[in-house]
């Protein structure tokens, strides 16, 4: 019963895809690139900008946290020198 419902629903949304997505390879038709002024970079360029940018998310990320790390350990410093 379950697989059925996935199967209908693969299905639904495997139709839909094909609706949506009607381009077999990587470029699109040359009448959908003018009509959505679609750039001419390829799909590796813009592999690239998105790890460069998300690799530049983790690193400050990172340095936020290990700001408050430092933040911690100077105020249990603190804690530790006026409880002696």
């Amino acid at each position: 019963m379950l697989f059925n419902l996935r199967v209908i629903l693969w299905s639904i949304i495997a139709e839909l895809e094909y609706r949506l997505y009607p381009w077999k390879d990587e470029s699109p038709p040359e009448e959908v690139s003018k009509k959505y002024n679609l750039t001419d970079t390829t799909i590796d360029q813009h592999l690239q900008y998105d790890w460069i940018q998300s690799q530049d998310q983790r690193i400050a990320r990172l340095q936020e946290e290990m700001i408050w790390v430092q933040k911690e350990i100077h105020k249990l410093n603190i804690e530790l020198k006026t409880h002696d």
